[in-house]
């Protein structure tokens, strides 16, 4: 049972992948741990949050691992090219992963310049709620 006043991060969370969704040609965002674990996602159709999340976990974790070796500072963002679409993934603060899917035809600009966006809202959110 929610204590009277308290602040329902998830669903707030989600508002911003839902506007987020709604804004940009997105197939879909979540927002997850680097350890693999969702915290709230929007995705269209039958996508398992929980397979996302540790593939994406797996991924930055790899990522991470390259910008280390090759000593280029920290990891800030993944971008996976397809013949049918494209994921990105944003690292943000406190340990939280911002990815998001779209078509092969979205424009990637487009996409990156909303996606930074809403990561930099849910940061925001993260930070003063948590």
């Amino acid at each position: 049972m929610k204590q009277p006043g308290a602040v329902d991060v998830p669903n707030i969370l989600k508002e911003v992948l839902k506007k987020l969704s709604n804004n940009s040609p997105i197939l879909g965002a979540a927002i997850l741990s680097v350890e693999g674990l969702p915290l709230v996602s929007h995705f269209h159709g039958g996508t398992e949050d929980v397979a996302v999340a540790a593939m994406v976990a797996g991924i930055h974790s790899a990522g991470q691992q390259a910008v280390r070796e090759l000593r280029q500072g920290t990891l800030k963002y993944i971008i996976i090219q397809g013949n049918r679409g494209t994921t990105l993934v944003i690292t943000m603060p406190s340990e939280y992963l911002l990815a998001i899917t779209a078509p092969e035809n979205a424009r990637l600009g487009l996409i990156f310049n909303d996606a930074k966006r809403a990561a930099r809202e849910a940061s925001k959110i993260l930070r003063d709620l948590a």
